[in-house]
């Protein structure tokens, strides 16, 4: 079994990588929520350019304008796709990492129970050992005796 101090060592350890995870965590947690933000940018823009063209139409619109805004339009939508895309793959990797950190996460508590049952061991052994001490001093000062 190994010492209190490799337990330690094993369990700063198993900190310093649940730490190191959580920080990456939170990263792609910030760049999903960019790109959540970005994509909702987009949808808005696309609504609000989808509503300047109805009202161009209604007001009369020559086909030149009218391609010119199909065409954007269709590039606007285009980006939406790409970015859904973008926002999909970064909810999968946060999922993956989310993962990771819990596996690290207990991991480290493992280490740490291991290291506090430790920690109780030797405290019931100091205890026990010291009761054996007092015993013996009783036993040799006589105190021990039923006959005094």
């Amino acid at each position: 079994m190994a010492h209190p101090s490799s337990l330690q060592v094993l369990v700063e350890l198993a900190e310093h990588r649940s730490h190191a995870v959580a920080r990456n965590l939170g990263l792609l947690i910030n760049r999903g929520e960019e790109g959540e933000a970005k994509l909702q940018m987009l949808r808005n823009y696309l609504q609000e350019y989808r509503t300047r063209l109805d009202d161009s139409v209604r007001e009369g619109l020559e086909p030149e304008r009218l391609r010119n805004y199909l065409a954007f339009i269709a590039r606007l939508e285009r980006a939406i796709a790409d970015q859904a895309r973008e926002v999909a793959a970064a909810k999968a990797c946060i999922d993956g990492e989310k993962v990771r950190w819990i596996e690290k996460e207990r991991e480290r508590r493992s280490f740490e129970i291991l290291l506090e049952r430790r920690h109780q061991e030797g405290k019931r052994r100091e205890a026990k050992s010291q009761q054996k001490q007092d015993d013996e001093i009783a036993a040799r000062t006589g105190l021990g005796s039923p006959d005094r």
